[in-house]
């Protein structure tokens, strides 16, 4: 056995050869007895675009983030940290089963909104995408937020209390099974290397785990509230880990080829576990609990051969209930795509085939 493993690595070098970047000569060496087959999707449902496509995309949105930190007993002292980002300017690309992208926050002329502190926001995603399932992990981070409930200010002569120290962090690694995937396309409406071309519905399940981090370089309530935070009132970090199981529908409607409306939504079970940070960085409540949450999307555009331009809303609402407070934070863009293929340069095909692991 060890004979035979070290003269097959002699081979490899000698042709210069790395069998763990080359899926058939990799299924050929380790599993001689493997028998892979492809069964592709209906393409009387859904279009394929050639691998040695490359898509540019342009991505323009409008979020609405915000966060609510609500004692038990008494709503009229909750925080309220809400963003001030107008616009988030993004690009991706994508080629064969990879896509990558990055986004950021719009600076001036766009201006910030009255009473409101500067927020900065940047995330990078990369996805790994096949017709049955996709797999994505997003980093975003949000540096400054305001507090917009009046009760909370300590200074009478504005409503609000900036707190550009306040950060939001994440970190996502979710999938998403199409059980339908040979005649509904998910990919359609996400990174369009797919055309849906006839109307149909799909079942879909959702799965992710994640890491949310909201801190401040000081305490995160305000004196005016501190006092109605049993056990949490000088709490400068909530980190929270969840898990995410969530079973869902998607539907594309296709209008005379070209234009569609998609949506999407699931029925999320969240299982969180959640610390609550002192200023000494020591953990002052610890608690698990088990959330429902909304998540969905809806999207209206336009698919061709070369081009594609898509409007869509986007949806991802959480909350954790703890035995004194409740957390919510929620996600919500609406945005224009504009994406444009044409034939991958060459530099481009030779790294893709160089680097990319089996099976891909």
């Amino acid at each position: 056995m060890y004979q035979l493993f070290f003269v097959g690595m002699a081979h490899a070098q000698e042709k210069n050869e790395n069998v763990f970047l080359h899926p058939n000569k990799f299924y050929k060496k380790y599993f001689p007895h493997l028998k892979i087959k492809y069964n592709p999707s209906d393409s009387n449902y859904i279009k394929t675009y050639p691998n040695s496509y490359m898509t540019v995309a342009l991505h323009l949105l409008s979020p609405k983030i915000y966060a609510n930190i609500i004692p038990s007993g008494a709503p009229q002292a909750a925080s309220q940290l809400r963003t001030n980002i107008n616009t988030i300017t993004g690009l991706s690309f994508s080629y064969r089963h990879i896509t990558a992208g990055f986004a950021l926050s719009l600076l001036p002329p766009v201006q910030d909104q009255p009473g409101y502190t500067h927020s900065r926001y940047h995330t990078a995603t990369i996805k790994y995408k096949s017709p049955i399932y996709i797999l994505t992990f997003k980093y975003m981070k949000i540096k400054g937020m305001t507090d917009v409930n009046p009760f909370n200010a300590s200074n009478t002569d504005t409503p609000y209390t900036q707190r550009p120290d306040i950060t939001l962090k994440e970190y996502q690694f979710e999938g998403i099974y199409n059980f339908s995937w040979k005649k509904y396309s998910y990919l359609a409406t996400l990174d369009f290397t797919q055309d849906q071309i006839k109307s149909r519905v799909g079942l879909l399940l959702k799965a992710g785990v994640y890491n949310q981090q909201l801190y401040s370089d000081s305490a995160l309530l305000s004196m005016q509230q501190r006092s109605y935070f049993e056990q949490a009132a000088n709490i400068t970090k909530i980190v929270s880990y969840s898990v995410k199981f969530a079973p869902g529908i998607g539907a594309n409607i296709v209008i005379k080829k070209h234009f569609y409306i998609a949506a999407s939504v699931f029925s999320p079970l969240n299982l969180y576990v959640n610390r609550l940070y002192s200023d000494d960085n020591t953990v002052t409540r610890k608690q698990t609990s088990i959330q429902w949450v909304a998540d969905g999307s809806a999207s209206i555009g336009y698919q061709s051969k070369y081009l594609y331009a898509a409007l869509r809303c986007e949806l991802d609402a959480r909350t954790t209930s703890l035995n004194t407070i409740s957390y919510t934070t929620v996600y919500n863009y609406i945005g224009l795509d504009i994406g444009y293929r044409f034939t991958a340069p060459k530099v481009v095909k030779k790294f893709y085939k160089q680097t990319m692991p089996p099976g891909m």
